[in-house]
């Protein structure tokens, strides 16, 4: 039984592959193929000889000239995945040694890249509301609704209204140049006592805080 040590190695020259000339021969990767490291490359060679049994891949590595084990293939499938390593900047070619010195190539040269960077894709942002808070309340007369910050660039609206969902007041109703904390004062005196919410809102999300007036 004859064994089949397939190579990968870096070599000049090329020489076509034809599934017709009655020799076993590598059809991928072919000449030109960038391989990506990390990539699952598959490796494909006709079997038009009788041999049968595994097969031994290796690649040599230009850099350091030791010869590196990937893996091993039954002859007679004419094909092994293989993990493209990470060696890059070099032309890479396949080679088969039968047990009696034949030797084959693949159809000229390819090579091997690093995988491209990968780029973080930010989630989009969501204009948040934070929370409100109202100061006295209960509100006699006067009281002060203040929200911690607003985000730059977004119009937002303040509002206070009753119980039933009337608009009372608009504090509030602009897009703010620059982060910023607001706070509205909201006179009291003339609103009748009761249960009112203070609202602030935007495209996105809202707030409300409840008010209680009592005079």
């Amino acid at each position: 039984m004859k064994t089949l040590i397939l190579l990968i190695v870096f070599l000049a020259g090329s020489s076509l592959c034809f599934a017709q000339s009655g020799l076993s021969c590598f059809s991928s990767p072919i000449a030109g193929d960038i391989i990506i490291s990390g990539q699952s490359v598959p490796l494909h060679w006709f079997t038009n000889s009788e041999v049968s049994g595994q097969v031994r891949l290796s690649m040599w590595n230009q850099g350091d000239g030791n010869w590196m084990d990937i893996g091993i293939a039954d002859y007679k499938s004419g094909a092994f995945i293989w993990t493209a390593p990470q060696i890059y900047g070099k032309s890479f070619r396949l080679r088969g040694i039968e047990s009696d010195g034949s030797v084959i190539y693949s159809n000229g040269f390819f090579s091997i890249q690093p995988p491209a960077p990968k780029t973080e894709t930010k989630p989009t942002s969501m204009v948040t509301v934070p929370m409100l808070t109202v100061h006295p309340n209960p509100a006699v007369n006067l009281t002060r609704i203040c929200v911690p910050d607003l985000a730059a660039g977004t119009a937002v609206k303040m509002i206070v209204v009753n119980s039933v969902g009337e608009i009372v007041s608009t504090l509030y109703d602009a897009t703010p140049d620059a982060e910023l904390g607001l706070c509205c004062t909201l006179d009291c005196s003339k609103l009748p006592d009761g249960v009112y919410f203070a609202r602030l809102w935007n495209d996105v999300l809202g707030q409300s805080v409840k008010l209680v007036v009592n005079h």
